[in-house]
């Protein structure tokens, strides 16, 4: 989505017409619900995480300022409200094993595009990665943001990002080559 269709879908949630929403939603929930889960590593609360996000946007949508880059927007907003999650849940941790069944069951849902590592499965492949890499890769490669726009949204040096960008890479190459990924 370019910043033009997304400053038209703005408009429209001022008209209050849903269609708006429902563009943003289609071009970027699947990004948000990734960036959520890499720092609640709940589902179920990334989920919920991630429609409070698009409510706050269609009731806070006079609030965006055109020109300011929507996707950085979006992280923002989204890594915000994790935060103030987590912070609301005293950083509340979530076992493994209750994100394990939840992959199981819904091995279909929330897959992104041949774009990020071929058919490799995101969410799995993610597994692989600290939530540190998780997130840096969900922004570059989803959000299409530079590792200098990561790095102010974050508050982490630009080396600091680059150089977790390519362990994040290394580790997913290494293990779609042992086979330990499967699309």
């Amino acid at each position: 989505m370019t910043d033009q269709e997304f400053d038209l879908s703005i408009s429209l949630i001022l008209q209050k017409d849903k269609n708006g929403l429902r563009t943003i939603y289609d071009s970027y929930g699947r990004l948000i619900y990734q960036q959520m889960l890499s720092i609640v590593k709940s589902p179920q609360d990334a989920e919920d995480l991630t429609s409070d996000l698009f409510l706050k946007l269609w009731e806070s949508a006079a609030q965006y300022r055109s020109g300011t880059g929507h996707r950085r927007y979006l992280t923002v907003m989204a890594r915000n409200m994790a935060i103030d999650f987590l912070r609301k849940r005293k950083h509340e941790s979530y076992s493994i094993d209750d994100d394990e069944v939840y992959h199981e069951e819904k091995a279909d849902d929330f897959r992104v595009d041949e774009q990020v590592v071929g058919e490799v499965n995101f969410r799995t492949a993610l597994d692989s990665l600290s939530a540190d890499e998780k997130e840096i890769v969900n922004m570059h490669l989803g959000f299409e943001m530079t590792f200098a726009e990561i790095s102010k949204v974050i508050g982490r040096p630009l080396g600091t990002v680059t150089w977790k960008y390519r362990q994040a890479l290394s580790k997913l190459r290494k293990n779609v080559k042992e086979g330990s990924i499967n699309g």
